[in-house]
């Protein structure tokens, strides 16, 4: 009686160890899928890294050629302003020369629109 008893104690301690074994086991499976999925992730954000590295050695040399051509082109945008400023004057006057000839007095304070005022002494007609 005394051994079966020994031998049921033994069964029952080897039945628990076999069920923790499995748990272990169990649990030790999960941990090994995960660590193959964040290995998976860590290698795809390694990947997405390195595009991103190069995407951005390709951006850096591509600025300083947009930065010539943009500066070029401010360039010519600020040589045809200067020469529009410069040539002002001159439309001015010629636009008075044609303003006395014609009897037209501009009116060069109006912005956005031809502005002036007609004058036909012969007619006695003032606009």
């Amino acid at each position: 009686n005394a051994s079966l008893e020994i031998s049921n104690a033994i069964s029952s301690s080897i039945r628990n160890e076999r069920a923790a074994l499995t748990d272990e086991s169990d649990e030790l499976t999960r941990q090994s899928s995960s660590v193959e999925a964040l290995e998976d992730e860590l290698s795809s954000l390694r990947r997405s890294n390195a595009e991103m590295r190069s995407k951005r050695r390709t951006a850096e040399e591509i600025i300083p050629i947009h930065r010539a051509v943009a500066n070029e082109k401010i360039a010519e945008a600020d040589e045809v302003q200067s020469r529009h400023v410069r040539n002002l004057p001159k439309i001015k006057r010629e636009l008075s020369l044609h303003g006395l000839m014609t009897n037209i007095k501009w009116d060069y304070n109006r912005t956005g629109v031809l502005a002036g005022e007609i004058s036909m002494p012969g007619r006695k007609v003032h606009r």
